[in-house]
């Protein structure tokens, strides 16, 4: 049974945020800038664990995991958006004048 999580990341170096988007972006669903929706079965999130461990530098970066319930019950209904949610991170660059 897959459990539904809301994954948040503060990640400090821009290399390992990059990583950390990617990432997860192979696990679930961007909805904010450092948000994701994952669906998730028990081996899934260990995966997730340990593909997260190899990148983040604990000493600087962190990582929420909030485990909102079984896909298709509550875990589905208990996140609640005000605006319209951001289902991609538009691609940015910089420009240096």
């Amino acid at each position: 049974m897959k459990t539904v999580y809301l994954v948040s990341y503060d990640v400090a170096d821009n290399k390992r945020l990059r990583l950390t988007y990617r990432k997860l972006c192979g696990f679930g669903t961007p909805l904010q800038y450092s948000v994701f929706r994952c669906e998730l079965a028990p081996m899934q999130m260990l995966a997730l664990k340990e593909a997260l461990w190899s990148i983040l530098n604990f000493a600087e970066d962190r990582v929420m995991l909030v485990n909102l319930g079984p896909a298709g019950a509550r875990g589905d209904d208990c996140v609640e958006f005000w605006g319209e949610p951001r289902l991609e991170i538009p691609k940015r660059t910089a420009i240096v004048v």
